[in-house]
């Protein structure tokens, strides 16, 4: 016997809107509409950034093939006997006319710097680009490590601290008057290049205030501090310093004049992560004991030694900046060799895929494969460039990049075209490399 299930009627209400809340429904969905596109178009506009550079050098009669492919239109009113900028298009009332949605050729015969207008769809004003026309540069890259040997153009402030008067009571006569980072470069008008300078300055009046002169931020500023007569019978004023700094680092390249560049990166107090003023620096042989390899959180290290003192020195800083250290090499066994010297690439010949690096983990320099896997040509700073290690024997002996491999030259296609500068912290096969021309 069967049953028979009536079947249930089910009601479909549906819903209307008034007019006013279908103008409001309308406008969320066109400010949604709105949103979407603007974070697309600041999307594409930053991916755009990053292919079209700012500022390009260029070669002095050489040509350059740059292929950008994005939706600009440029313009440059230089002669074309001066500048010559083709790919198919044409010059209207004195301008040469060009699209980056296709390659590109440029070529400059005169020395000095152009420019050109460059418009999205040939419309909207996007910027300038800046063309220095140098001319061209070998180099011998190196790869060697090298013992690096700083002295500050002062005193860095490291840190205050408390200290105990004669009367028992503690003091911290610094506190919120000097800052980490700070450099002491006068004490009571007398220029300081040591620590015990200051030391002994501070011992010379008998006054209870002391008159410096500081840097910060690149602004000189006077300060004055209480001096507390300790138990020893020394005034003292509270603050940590250090005075000069050291470490190893890889030796980048040398050109024909035997000036030298390193590391990519600039010299900073390890405590204060300021960059070192520099007063004056050389550079000394360092042999590589060991290899402490990376792992992911933890960056490897190369651990080695130097020879320091005058009878050991190979050359002399000049310079300390974000993008690395220069100076003079005069050891014979580190200068210039034509024979082993490359030609410099420019960052529009960077290209994706594969590369080698030259640096030092053992007795001596060898070529290791990496794989460059992101370019920024607008890059400002020393981390234009990631590249990855590919080469197994360089990962089985420090597990990729480690800290004294800062400066390790880069070499595609037969051209040096930058230098390694930092390890990813979390991921030691990877890091960042910055531009030849950066450290020229």
């Amino acid at each position: 016997m069967s049953r028979i299930c009536p079947m249930k009627n089910k009601m479909i209400h549906s819903i209307r809107l008034t007019k006013k809340e279908r103008l409001k429904y309308r406008a969320c969905l066109l400010i949604l509409l709105i949103l979407n596109i603007g974070m697309i178009g600041a999307w594409y506009w930053k991916k755009m950034d990053s292919k079209v550079p700012g500022h390009i050098y260029l070669f002095q009669n050489q040509d350059a093939q740059m292929d950008f492919g994005v939706p600009l239109e440029g313009s440059c009113e230089e002669a074309e006997d001066v500048i010559a900028i083709t790919n198919g298009n044409t010059t209207q009332e004195g301008s040469q006319l060009f699209e980056l949605d296709r390659p590109v050729r440029i070529k400059a015969s005169t020395l000095g710097s152009y420019q050109a207008e460059l418009k999205l769809f040939g419309i909207f004003h996007y910027k300038y680009i800046q063309f220095d026309v140098i001319e061209e540069a070998k180099v011998m890259p190196s790869g060697k490590a090298v013992g690096l040997y700083i002295q500050s153009d002062g005193i860095m402030v490291l840190g205050t601290t408390e200290i105990q008067g004669k009367d028992g009571f503690s003091y911290e006569p610094a506190k919120d008057i000097l800052q980490p980072g700070d450099t002491i470069r006068k004490v009571e008008g007398t220029k300081v290049g040591d620590i015990d300078q200051v030391v002994e300055l501070l011992q010379k009046k008998k006054t209870n205030r002391v008159k410096l002169e500081i840097v910060r931020g690149g602004n000189v500023i006077d300060v004055k501090l209480e001096k507390i007569l300790t138990k020893d019978g020394e005034y003292k004023i509270g603050v940590w310093l250090r005075e000069d700094t050291e470490g190893i680092g890889t030796l980048s390249f040398v050109t024909e004049k035997n000036q030298f560049a390193a590391l990519g990166h600039g010299i900073t107090d390890i405590d204060t992560g300021k960059l070192v003023a520099l007063s004056e620096g050389n550079v000394y042989p360092a042999k590589i004991e060991d290899i402490q390899k990376g792992k992911a959180g933890s960056p490897g290290e190369l651990i080695g030694s130097v020879s320091l003192g005058d009878s050991y020195r190979i050359g002399e800083i000049k310079s300390n900046t974000p993008l690395g250290i220069t100076g003079d090499i005069t050891g014979s066994e580190y200068q210039y060799q034509e024979s082993q010297a490359l030609p410099v690439g420019l960052k529009q010949e960077v290209k994706k895929g594969k590369a080698w690096v030259m640096c030092q983990i053992a007795d001596k320099v060898e070529k290791y494969e990496v794989a460059i896997e992101e370019i920024n040509v607008n890059s400002k700073d020393n981390k234009g460039i990631v590249i990855r290690v590919t080469d197994k024997k360089l990962l089985r002996k420090s597990g990729g990049i480690v800290q004294g491999m800062s400066g390790a030259p880069i070499i595609q296609n037969g051209k040096v075209i930058g230098a390694v500068t930092h390890v990813f912290v979390n991921d030691p096969m990877g890091g960042y490399g910055t531009f030849m021309e950066n450290m020229l």
